[in-house]
């Protein structure tokens, strides 16, 4: 079949629901545990390097792909083994994605509200749903994340107003009492939040046109803004020393909000927002891959989804047992991980000043599957 393109606000979408869950919840204990009371600035100093990289080598990056995919543009350029190892290293890194959002999803909802569930239950149930999603192409996540998103940014902004009561932003002062170090670790990770904006080389020749350059520094400072809100929550509601111990810190700021004097456990909001982003995140990884691997020309394709989803799910499983192990392999993939992934950006900027070996036809993903 065809692709059927979508519009730029549907890859916004995806991008604002998959990137924002690793800028909102994810990485905030990681920046938390780093630089404590300075966390907040760790996501501005990382700015200073992503607005220019996302304003020049991925908005040109992008542009110049002109509508073909990105395995298919790069064979014009390089050699294939050269190709094929790049473009595997991309599966791998949306492989790690994958898991490594599946791994804390059911590991949060264990320690949360299915205390009582086993962890393989929880896990196939949703590897399931996301292999469906997944299952139903590109253009179906997409138009999903429309109607997922705005519900998420409403409760979103109603944590954040509801909880005022409860912040003394004196805890974000004083400034660097620990120099610049602190705050330099934590824009690493920061940083690899970020550097997952890369994926949209591997979905734009779904897009029915390009992003300018003006949308791209609109979805940075959107994210940014996701980042930075539950990191100056955290520290102004519980100071900085309790807010570094906590695992889940954005859930817990959930834990305050209360309606009046009758309702108090409202955080089954916050259930809504994390799948919300979780499902779209795990789903187009696995499409992604489906899509760039040799699975992608298999006939059934649907085997294929099964399959990828299987072994998600059987990693997820195995780290979901050993959190204290996964918590160092965390720790170490988010340090490098925003380096590798901006690299990887920039070896495509740099194919851009290439000429390309034969001319190519357009959209050239237009034959691949959805």
């Amino acid at each position: 079949m065809s692709i059927k393109p979508f519009g730029i606000f549907p890859a916004a979408c995806i991008m604002v629901l998959s990137v924002g869950l690793v800028n909102h919840v994810l990485v905030v204990p990681l920046i938390l545990s780093a630089a404590r009371r300075d966390a907040w600035m760790a996501v501005f100093v990382a700015l200073i390097f992503i607005l220019p990289w996302t304003a020049i080598p991925l908005y040109r990056a992008l542009s110049k792909l002109q509508g073909m995919r990105l395995d298919h543009w790069m064979k014009d350029r390089l050699p294939l083994p050269v190709v094929w190892i790049f473009i595997g290293y991309m599966m791998l890194f949306a492989f790690t994605t994958a898991t490594e959002t599946l791994i804390i999803t059911v590991s949060w909802a264990e320690t949360t509200y299915l205390s009582s569930t086993p962890p393989i239950a929880v896990l196939m149930v949703f590897i399931g749903l996301c292999v469906f999603a997944a299952s139903l192409g590109l253009r179906t996540i997409a138009f999903v994340s429309c109607l997922l998103l705005p519900v998420v940014v409403l409760v979103g902004d109603f944590v954040m107003s509801a909880n005022m009561p409860h912040k003394d932003y004196r805890y974000l002062l004083p400034m660097l009492e620990n120099g610049m170090s602190p705050v330099l670790q934590a824009s690493l990770f920061s940083l690899t939040a970020f550097g997952e904006l890369f994926l949209l080389l591997l979905m734009q020749h779904h897009f029915r046109s390009s992003f300018k350059r003006w949308h791209l520094i609109v979805l940075v400072a959107f994210l940014a803004l996701l980042a930075v809100g539950p990191v100056t929550g955290a520290i102004s509601e519980f100071g900085p020393f309790e807010a570094e111990k906590m695992r889940y810190p954005a859930f817990s700021q959930w834990r305050l909000v209360t309606i009046g004097r009758y309702f108090e456990h409202v955080d089954f909001f916050a259930i809504y927002q994390w799948l919300s982003g979780s499902m779209i995140r795990i789903s187009l990884c696995i499409y992604l891959i489906a899509e760039f691997s040799p699975i992608g020309r298999m006939k059934r394709k649907s085997i294929g989804l099964v399959l990828i989803g299987t072994m998600v799910g059987g990693v997820s499983l195995y780290w979901v047992h050993n959190m204290v192990d996964y918590a160092r392999v965390l720790r170490f993939s988010y340090t490098y991980g925003g380096i590798v992934s901006c690299t990887m950006v920039l070896v495509v900027y740099g194919l851009t000043f290439v000429k390309a070996r034969r001319s190519g036809n357009g959209r050239t993903g237009a034959g691949s599957a959805e």
